[in-house]
């Protein structure tokens, strides 16, 4: 529990109060020092429950990398049947998050900016609920005993493709599912407005009482397979260095691959791909 500033206010005043009373024997300032002990001890109590019963989740997010500022979701829920939460603050490390109130029997998620110092599976730092609820006296708070541990990326390091015989060694052409006309035909479908000319199929459409375009798949960049070993500097910089690009790649819509000393990833594409080269690269190394 911290004492604000008003809290100390109040106290003082309080107290001078007090003084007074005794002083000079007045029975209205009595009165008034019990109705003020009286409010804060009321204010006590309804701070203490307020706290009491609230549960909290860490969801971690997609793209945590170490020493860099992410997000993760916090999921607080209130397990009271009939009191709403108010005021809610959710701290883990210099992050915070205020539920400003929580209804009985609900559940809210909010983002939260989190920094780790490493990659791999990191637990995260202790998370507290705080709150200054019902008057900003006292600001009460509770440690929440959650061991979570969440996967933490490599912190990229911006770098290049070497020309060297292992690391952005070109493979095959592949196709995406995205439309092109370049590609091997996907479909045949009706004319619209926003096909190019050259797309309609004249041979079909003279069957037919309506334009016939054909659909075809875009032909992609070559795919890459990223060696690990020629990279330059240290097996953390090396590391830096590989994520950057797989990150970099993906966002070109490029088929990737990794080559780990005994093991390799196979060039691939999309999301989960992305998520899959992260995490090798995360977990390299570590027991």
């Amino acid at each position: 529990m911290k004492l604000t500033r008003a809290g100390i206010i109040y106290i003082v005043l309080t107290l001078l109060l007090g003084f007074a009373a005794v002083n000079t024997g007045n029975n209205l300032l009595y009165l008034m020092i019990s109705a003020l002990l009286g409010f804060m001890a009321i204010s006590g109590l309804l701070g203490q429950q307020n706290l009491q019963r609230l549960q909290a989740k860490v969801l971690p997010a997609d793209d945590l990398f170490a020493t860099l500022p992410g997000r993760v979701e916090i999921e607080l829920s209130n397990h009271r049947r009939w009191l709403p939460a108010f005021l809610i603050s959710v701290e883990i490390g210099t992050g915070t998050r205020l539920f400003p109130i929580l209804a009985p029997g609900k559940t809210e998620r909010r983002p939260l900016a989190v920094t780790l110092p490493g990659r791999g599976y990191q637990t995260l730092p202790p998370i507290w609920i705080r709150s200054c609820f019902p008057i900003n006296f006292f600001i009460r708070s509770r440690r929440l005993s959650l061991q979570q541990q969440v996967l933490v990326f490599p912190c990229p390091h911006s770098a290049n493709l070497p020309l060297g015989d292992g690391v952005g060694r070109q493979t095959r052409q592949h196709e995406t599912t995205r439309p092109g006309i370049d590609g091997e035909l996907r479909s045949i479908d009706n004319y619209s407005s926003s096909d190019p000319l050259k797309s309609i199929h004249w041979k079909l459409s003279a069957r037919h009482d309506e334009y016939k375009v054909k659909r075809q798949n875009r032909l992609g960049s070559p795919s890459l397979l990223l060696n690990l070993d020629d990279f330059p500097g240290s097996l953390e910089e090396r590391i830096g260095q590989c994520t950057f690009l797989v990150d970099q790649l993906f966002r070109q819509q490029r088929s990737v691959g990794l080559q780990l000393e005994d093991k390799q990833l196979q060039p691939g594409s999309g999301p989960h791909h992305r998520l899959k080269l992260l995490t090798e690269l995360a977990l390299y190394g570590r027991c």
